[in-house]
């Protein structure tokens, strides 16, 4: 169904006189009709760019040249007019917000299928099945897309594509920013479409979660040249981690490798359920010898955030937030979850002054935000959107760094040491004079970041800071997180990735429908399977695995290296 050949692409350059950047290399494969083949690879190795070259897309809307053939169902892409191609390709873009343009979430769908010239009673019916089969049914048809979470955007654009019903779908990092039900509802969704209607699937994605379950093949990429393609059985226990730190790991693997290294077992597994059912074959006599220790309570500092009766309605009689109460106290690293459009970036947007309440107070130690303006909050709190685009404005990423700083009064050598240290923690001295706007997604994300670590400030306010990052730098952010941690700061990180938070989080808060129903250390959250489960959310490897196994002592360490040391302790 689909076949590239020989393809490569040359970027532009992104300054007058710069060098060209090739982001694929003599890149051939093919995808049979009904197949699914997953991209990867560590951030800057095509795979955008891939995905835009299948559609037609590249080089038309981004310049530079483009050499090879893709051919989908037996068509040149290149020869024909994108929108010739429209009952053929669909695309959800790795930022959905790209390409919602329309005033309705309703509208959003029906563009495309107005545009075919389909009957009005073909597309009702399209767009129900759409919005249901992405989990959108709740949202109001009327609601303006731009309105809509990060997380129901995606869903919105996978739900525009899907109602048009190509024969082949791309789909750029399509889990980034969905919660945990929302990933499982829309894997659900594509194994369904490929089973009835033989959709050929070509994704790019970070998580391998997602590539198992979907992939048939998975293709690696390195600087823009195949490495290796085959099953992801194959790939994923072969992979040295070393030699590609960009690319993650499914957790059972890395179960694996632990226990098999450790206790010289013999497992190999890349799901949750074959780690469990390959673990059950070895007795668990000592288990009862494990001190299962109470999960320990932060005491520390002053309140640094309270929240008093927190109510907030975008429009009168539907409130996102309902009557919240909460302290954060100084030097706490808290993760809030929650399912998409739970009201966590609503919350966020209340800590920095971009939302007053309806109702109640936000104190930032102990003085109330609704009498401060939002440049003397700055001070307090740095804020990293969850859309990087929404932050991002200057012409060049050194002077997008050194604009916060330089607005709370630094100059001067000072400043720049503050930027340089910025860029360089951020692996972004070598882009320093580049113009955002021309950078990838990734990159932009590095850039806003960056713009926060600068200031310096008390308290972080992060909305889904990983997403679209390889695993090389989600590292390198959580790296900086828990240094700013030690360093006495208050963290607030917003994420839906359940091993992200079990790893770092001192204490987690579950929001659903606007209303906190678990707020504890992580051990206490992830014993409460049916509370997650209501919020859209679920267990990471090793909570998952101890309680499988009915020993929920064997999650004293809620990583996956973790629980299989812990393990193996009990097997011995």
């Amino acid at each position: 169904m689909i076949r590239a050949e020989d393809l490569t692409y040359v970027y532009p350059p992104a300054l007058p006189d710069g060098p060209r950047t090739t982001a694929l290399d003599r890149l051939s494969f093919e995808v049979p009709a009904g197949a699914c083949l997953a991209v990867t690879g560590p951030n800057g190795c095509g795979k955008t760019t891939l995905c835009l070259a299948v559609a037609g897309l590249a080089p038309r809307l981004t310049g530079g040249h483009l050499s090879g053939r893709v051919t989908v169902a037996g068509r040149d892409v290149q020869a024909e007019p994108p929108g010739a191609l429209a009952d053929l390709i669909g695309i959800v873009f790795q930022d959905p917000v790209g390409q919602l343009f329309n005033p309705t979430v309703e509208d959003e769908i029906a563009w495309g299928l107005e545009n075919l010239g389909l009957p009005p009673s073909e597309i009702g019916e399209r767009i129900e099945w759409a919005l249901g089969a992405v989990g959108l049914t709740d949202v109001p048809r009327e609601q303006p897309p731009q309105t809509l979470s990060g997380g129901q955007q995606k869903r919105l654009a996978l739900a525009a594509a899907l109602a048009l019903r190509p024969q082949v779908l791309i789909l750029d990092e399509p889990s980034g920013g969905l919660a945990p039900a929302a990933r499982a509802e829309m894997i659900a969704v594509l194994r369904d479409l490929r089973a009835r209607h033989g959709l050929t699937l070509l994704l790019t994605e970070n998580d391998p979660a997602v590539i198992v379950a979907l992939a048939d093949e998975v293709l690696l990429l390195d600087g823009g040249r195949p490495i290796r393609q085959a099953r992801p059985r194959d790939i994923y226990p072969a992979l040295n981690p070393r030699a590609f730190p960009g690319v993650a790991i499914p957790p059972a693997s890395r179960f694996a490798a632990v226990a098999s290294a450790g206790g010289g077992l013999h497992l190999n597994c890349l799901t949750p359920e074959e780690a469990i059912e390959q673990a059950r074959h070895y007795p668990l006599d000592g288990v009862r010898a494990l001190r299962e220790d109470s999960p320990a309570h932060f005491t520390g500092g002053e309140p640094a955030v309270q929240l008093e009766g927190l109510t907030f309605a975008y429009r009168p009689g539907a409130p996102v937030l309902r009557d919240l109460d909460l302290t954060i106290r100084r030097g706490e690293f808290v993760v809030l979850t929650g399912d998409n459009g739970a009201g966590k970036t609503t919350l966020a947007k209340h800590l920095i002054g971009l939302l007053r309440p309806t109702r109640g107070t936000v104190r930032l130690f102990g003085a109330e935000t609704a009498r401060r303006p939002i440049g003397e909050l700055a001070h307090l709190v740095g804020f990293a959107f969850q859309n990087p685009e929404l932050q991002i404005f200057s012409p060049t990423v050194r002077e997008e760094v050194a604009f916060g700083p330089r607005n709370l009064g630094v100059s001067g050598p000072q400043l720049d040491r503050v930027v340089e240290h910025a860029l360089r923690r951020f692996n972004l001295l070598d882009l320093a004079d580049h113009p955002p706007a021309a950078l990838s997604f990734s990159a932009r994300r590095m850039v806003a970041l960056a713009s926060i670590a600068a200031m310096e400030t008390p308290i972080l306010v992060l909305d889904e800071p990983t997403v679209g990052l390889d695993a090389a730098g989600q590292a390198r952010v959580m790296n900086w997180l828990e240094g700013r941690h030690r360093e006495g700061a208050t963290v607030l990180l917003i994420t839906h990735d359940m091993e992200l938070a079990a790893a770092h989080a001192g204490r987690m808060l579950v929001l659903e429908r606007g209303e906190i129903v678990a707020d504890g250390p992580p051990r206490q959250i992830f014993s409460q399977p049916d509370v997650l489960k209501r919020a859209g959310l679920g267990l990471p490897f090793a909570a998952r695995f101890a309680q499988a196994l009915g020993h929920p002592a064997l999650a004293a360490d809620l990583t996956p290296e973790g629980v299989a040391r812990v393990w193996l302790e009990a097997l011995q």
